[in-house]
């Protein structure tokens, strides 16, 4: 079934989108999804091609354009998302979508993203009275369970090429034998050796309830005792090794520690409403038209 994903002829499009929803949903490429993942995944991203193809098509889109910068900003934040930028090369490849096409489709896809936002302002505000029916309504969403947070070390490399996996297997064996040695050094070295442009300087962001990370690193870190180093980790994005630094215990949340929490929520339910009812015209409007 990989064989068949990767060669199957489909609109450059639509393949933006199957590649989005193969990520999110399975954290694979196209090329390696199974046969039943790929069909669920077809069906999500040629539902949201043809919604995208409706909200391009209205009023409010003619004067929404995305500048150069943030397009090829965003363009490159994706890239960085992949061991290597040829391995993205060989992702849309096996994808059957050039990199223009893509740049194409990512920029419709940041003009839909600013017409839902403008969309989503015009909705009405949050006041305290909802806030505190929610919080009562809802008083078990309040606990927040044990986090942790902790270091990380990670090393990248393309899944494809033998040299360079064997080479990044032996620099992360060496940096691990280092800070056995030497438990202090943990959070100097992770500073060499993130990864990723979307963390902390000394390789994770905030504190993590279970079940925040990947699998393998979510195991891990909760299996660690304050200070402890795990194992080498290898996942689907590189070689791991993290430190927990600290344990938070687990504790019931009041209301006033989580009203901006609940400002959010109902905030984020406002906009989607808004945006929903609005996407319900636009689609009802052909449809009156034809009527006509």
């Amino acid at each position: 079934m990989q064989q068949e994903n990767g060669k199957k002829k489909i609109d450059p499009m639509l393949s933006f989108h199957l590649m989005k929803f193969a990520f999110q949903d399975y954290q694979k490429t196209i090329y390696h999804l199974t046969k039943q993942e790929y069909k669920k995944a077809y069906q999500h991203a040629n539902e949201e091609m043809l919604l995208h193809k409706v909200i391009l098509s209205c009023q409010e889109s003619c004067c929404v354009v995305i500048p150069e910068p943030i397009l090829y900003q965003t363009l490159h934040g994706v890239i960085n998302e992949y061991p290597s930028k040829e391995h993205f090369h060989t992702i849309l490849q096996e994808s059957n979508i050039s990199l223009a096409d893509y740049t194409i489709a990512l920029h419709n896809d940041l003009r839909v993203e600013t017409i839902l936002a403008r969309v989503a302002c015009n909705i009405q505000s949050v006041t305290t009275a909802d806030m505190f029916r929610y919080f009562n309504n809802n008083k078990t969403e309040f606990y927040q369970p044990e986090q942790r947070s902790a270091s990380n070390i990670q090393i990248r490399y393309d899944l494809l090429s033998p040299v360079e996996t064997a080479s990044a297997r032996q620099e992360i064996s060496m940096i691990h034998r280092r800070v056995c040695k030497n438990p202090e050094t943990f959070k100097e070295e992770a500073k060499f050796f993130v990864g990723c442009n979307t963390v902390t300087a000394d390789g994770f962001p905030g504190k993590f309830t279970a079940g925040e990370l990947c699998h393998k690193l979510d195991k891990v870190l909760f299996s660690l005792a304050p200070g402890e180093i795990s194992p080498i980790i290898e996942n689907s994005r590189g070689f791991n090794i993290i430190q927990c630094t600290k344990i938070y215990p687990e504790k019931h949340i009041n209301f006033g520690e989580a009203t901006p929490a609940i400002f959010a929520i109902l905030h984020k339910k406002n906009q989607l409403k808004a945006c929903r009812i609005w996407l319900q015209k636009l689609i009802q409007l052909p449809k009156q038209e034809q009527q006509q």
